[in-house]
Formats: structure tokens, sequence, C-alpha cells
């Protein structure tokens, strides 16, 4: 049975806070709706958690499903389960109350709730072996309490990643191929004008093309030159807007509250251990403001 009808996917693309990204929302929805798993994955603070989070709620009919954002101190207690701490009381009153635990996937499978597992290569791979036989055979072992749970119908999992992020564990091919990667990267740059916009309406254009021109110069610095280790994400770009908008009705210069903005989402960006990469942004802020 198909779990969304065009209607459907055009009103989730209509209401997603998150603009620019109706092709990846599509497929997306288009492999929900074949039965797979999807993975968002892309440069952090593009909205790739907002996005699921969108899905998710539309399908789940509100805030109706599981979320869990995943640690690297995550084990397979945490996915899947185990025996509960409490089980090894002394008291045998919570002895033989808390024999075990589910963890948040099983929870998710026995009560046919969704689930989002936010940042999921910050675990590590071992962290979801219970997910291999789930997501392939469709059956999920639970040997501590020595049942086998199906997967329900219709059920959605949607997990979002920094691919190559600091902090981040390499995902094992296995594991990686049970998902379909949907790429959510930087929006181009007149739907990124039009949510600047949508901030601050009245923005001088200098100062929005100068946010914009930093914003893509960054993003070339890392795909081709690899000075950055990322570029500025659309969630930069938004607070960059906000401050120069402030700053700028509370009496400050166009090109002083530009040039702060920038250097403050730099440090974001750039190496903070490398002092070349810090320059490197330092040194573009203070370029595109000369032309303010």
């Amino acid at each position: 049975m198909t779990l969304l009808n065009r209607e459907d996917m055009i009103k989730i693309i209509e209401t997603c806070e998150v603009k620019g990204q109706d092709e990846a929302i599509v497929r997306a929805l288009m492999y929900i709706n074949l039965g797979y798993p999807i993975m968002l994955y892309g440069p952090p603070g593009n909205g790739k958690t907002t996005i699921a989070e969108h899905i998710l709620n539309y399908i789940s009919s509100g805030d109706n499903y599981y979320r869990i954002e995943a640690t690297e101190g995550m084990t397979e207690y945490h996915t899947i389960g185990g025996f509960h701490p409490l089980s090894m009381s002394g008291n045998p009153e919570l002895s033989q109350k808390f024999i075990y635990k589910d963890g948040i996937i099983t929870r998710s499978v026995k009560e046919h709730k969704n689930l989002l597992i936010d940042e999921f290569n910050r675990a590590p791979t071992t962290a979801y072996s219970g997910l291999f036989m789930l997501l392939s055979a469709g059956i999920l072992p639970v040997e501590y309490s020595e049942e086998v749970l199906k997967k329900p119908d219709n059920w959605v999992l949607v997990v979002t990643a920094n691919l190559g992020d600091e902090g981040t564990f390499k995902m094992s091919s296995a594991l990686k191929r049970r998902f379909i990667p949907i790429f959510i990267g930087y929006i181009n740059r007149f739907t990124e004008e039009k949510v600047i916009r949508s901030y601050a309406p009245n923005m001088d254009p200098a100062i929005v093309n100068a946010i914009l021109d930093f914003a893509e110069e960054t993003r070339r610095l890392w795909q081709e030159e690899k000075v950055l280790p990322l570029g500025l994400s659309t969630d930069g770009v938004i607070k960059m807007t906000r401050y120069c908008d402030l700053s700028i009705s509370e009496g400050l210069d166009g090109k002083t509250a530009f040039t702060d903005a920038a250097m403050h989402q730099g440090i974001v960006i750039a190496d903070e251990t490398d002092y070349a990469s810090i320059q490197t942004v330092n040194e573009l802020a203070l370029r595109i403001a000369s032309r303010l």
C-alpha cells in the first residue's frame, strides 16, 4: 500500500520550513513509499534534521514518533536493549520489575512508531548491529527477551548524517548500503536571497549581496581549494542576516555589522586549530566588506 500520494507530497514540500530542497524531499518521499529507510546527508546546517522532522511529523500525524540523537558512547544497549542494571538489585521488588530495558529501535518496532536517528554516524556501527536483519530481512531478534519482532508495515526510519565531519565514525559498507542516501546540500543563490528577505525584508541590497558573496566564496574555498573544512551553511546565512538586521536597526553601520557577522560565522566554519584557516575567513570578510 502506498503511504503517500501526490497530494501528500505536495503538501509536505509546501509546508516545509526548509526552502530550496524540493527535489531532495521528493526523492526521499518516493523511496519512503517504496519502503526504504532514508539517510539525509550533507554539510551541517542545511536543514537535514528539520526536513526529517517535518516528514515524520506529517507521516506520523504529529509528534507521534521516536527520536534519538546518536553519540559516540552509544551502544547496542541504547538501540536494541539489554538487561536493566536494576535487575541485579538486592531489592527483590526492583529486580523483578526491571528485568530488562528495550532500546529505542526495539520500542519503535514494538509500538509501531516511526523513528528518527539524528547524527546517525556519531555512534559506531556496532551500536546498530540489530538494524542489519531488521532492514534486510524485516525481523529484529531480541536475545535478552528471547523473542523475534517483525518490522511493522509502513514503518519509516529516517536518519541524518554529516559524512566525513569531525567526531563522526566511518560507517561500514554493509550498514550504509541498507539506506538510501539523499544529499541535502547548499541551496542556490536565488533561493538563499529569498530566505534572507524572509528574515529581513528591508535590508540594504548591498548587505544582502555581501552575505551571499561570503557564503558562496566560503563554499568554493571548501569544495575547490580545500582550504576550509566547511562552507557557510544556510543556518549561518540566517544568523548573519539576523545579526546585521538587528545591529543596523540599533544604529551600527552596515559595513561594520557585516564584518562582525562574517567573522563570527568564519570562526564556526574555520579549523580553530589552524591559524591559516582562521586568517583565510577573516581576510575574506574584510575583502567583501571593503566593497560596502
